[in-house]
């Protein structure tokens, strides 16, 4: 019965409304705010609306990219795009997707599959790096998240209050949620508790930022961030807290940003003086901050063995079964040729093979030094610094949630966001030093358009400005 309902088309009129009013919003809000109505899908809508179309699913925030993809082709707002290193990188990883993921077990519903994900993953990193084009175009997205966060927290404690999930009308997540020592694990939209503890605890940092970036934002990020609490508390989920944690230790160490370098070496050293002295691997770690935070830190670490044990059957395209890898029978409902996995990066590799996921790393390598450099280069002022530190802490959160986490619902689109919000931080000029000169807000705009065009190495005058 479950798969006769995923195969076919499931849009009640709520739905449908809220999707028609975003998809009108997408094509006629002007440049800056293109984006917010993607975000406001991602926290909102559940992933079981869907239309069906010859077999291929569109899930609504499919619906609305297509949308995304036709504004910045009608609008032109595509020509103004430059592709980088990351650009092309991101690429990169995704044919491979394509092409090696296909070629693990080839047939024609594995690589619909994986031209699903390839169409989730470049519709929503372009989309946003072609609407994206401004620095304050970044802090517009954290605010609509700010907004959406005060309206999943309120309904996560309607959930956690009466254990049933007032969302669950629009399908795609149970009226019941799953109990953890008698209490509700809440998941509002997303499609586990454990996704929606990890969206929660990955915000976190971009909400402080946004307290401190300017004064009259502060009411709106202190009410996000005490929604972040209140989601990652309501979902009960070790991934959850682990991230927040994550935020709260990477933002801390603002003050002692300039010796990141020290810092990196000195967590290096001490993961390898682990790893010689534990009789364990090094990653069983997992296993006893398992019995700290709960969950299955012990089967996330045991995983990583197995992944490893059997690398002979998934380095070169992945590989379509996993089942014998969990002999004690952790597969998964929906597909019982895969077992429970757990970790991201783990699934890259099952996904696509060895260089999927070396590209996956690659990319993550690339975001971490394009915040640094950005980062080392004049800054337009304190607050500006901070919040691209704070965009890395986000980053940075996700990247140690995918060792416990496998992001497999709409909570991916916010990770290609990220990477894309990155890529610009990492290649714009808005931090040049005439521009922090100009004293009022018309003068920063005047200045912002002039180098958008001119660049940095070129002293405007009076003429050029006017």
């Amino acid at each position: 019965m479950e798969e006769q309902i995923q195969d076919a088309s499931n849009l009640n009129p709520p739905a449908l409304g809220l999707l028609l009013v975003l998809v009108c919003l997408t094509l006629w809000l002007p440049r800056r705010l293109a984006f917010c109505p993607l975000l406001i899908m991602v926290g909102l809508m559940p992933m079981g609306q869907q239309i069906v179309i010859s077999g291929l699913h569109f899930h609504l925030f499919r619906v609305l990219l297509l949308s995304g993809i036709l504004r910045v082709i009608i609008r032109r707002e595509v020509t103004q795009l430059r592709l980088t290193g990351m650009d092309r990188l991101f690429l990169g990883w995704v044919i491979v997707s394509i092409v090696f993921g296909s070629l693990s077990k080839p047939s024609t519903a594995l690589l619909v599959n994986r031209l699903g994900s390839a169409y989730n993953a470049l519709g929503c990193y372009f989309f946003a790096r072609c609407v994206i084009v401004e620095f304050e175009d970044v802090v517009v997205s954290v605010r609509t998240l700010a907004f959406i966060s005060l309206l999943i927290a309120v309904l996560m404690l309607v959930e956690n209050e009466t254990a049933h999930n007032p969302l669950s009308v629009l399908g795609g997540v149970p009226e019941i949620p799953a109990m953890r020592e008698e209490r509700p694990r809440c998941q509002g939209a997303f499609r586990h508790s454990i996704t929606a503890g990890v969206f929660g605890g990955t915000q976190f940092p971009l909400f402080v930022a946004l307290w401190r970036y300017r004064p009259q934002y502060k009411r709106l990020a202190f009410m996000a961030i005490i929604s972040t609490l209140i989601i990652v508390i309501t979902s009960r989920t070790s991934g959850g807290l682990m991230a927040l944690f994550t935020g709260v230790a990477g933002l801390a160490l603002w003050k002692w940003r300039k010796a990141m370098p020290l810092i990196r070496r000195g967590a290096f050293l001490a993961i390898l003086g682990l790893a010689l002295l534990m009789k364990a691997p090094v990653w069983y770690l997992l296993a006893k901050l398992g019995n700290v935070t709960g969950g299955g830190g012990w089967h996330r670490a045991w995983l990583i063995d197995q992944v490893i044990a059997h690398f002979d059957e998934w380095w070169l395209f992945g590989t379509t079964y996993t089942a014998h890898w969990g002999p004690g029978g952790q597969v998964i409902a929906a597909d019982p040729d895969m077992m429970d996995i757990t970790n991201h990066y783990v699934m890259e590799g099952v996904r696509g093979g060895i260089l999927e996921l070396g590209l996956f790393i690659a990319i993550i390598i690339t975001c971490f030094r394009g915040i640094g450099r950005r980062l080392r280069a004049e800054a337009q002022g304190a607050s500006a610094e901070f919040f691209v530190w704070a965009i890395g802490v986000a980053f940075f959160a996700h990247c140690l949630s995918f060792i416990s986490a496998t992001y497999f619902d709409q909570t991916i689109l916010i990770w290609y966001w990220l990477q894309a919000i990155i890529c610009h931080v990492s290649n714009s000029t808005y931090m040049c030093s005439e521009t922090a000169r100009a004293s009022n807000t018309y003068q920063k705009l005047r200045y912002r358009r002039y180098y958008a065009t001119n660049g940095c190495d070129r002293l405007p005058t009076r003429k050029n400005l006017t």
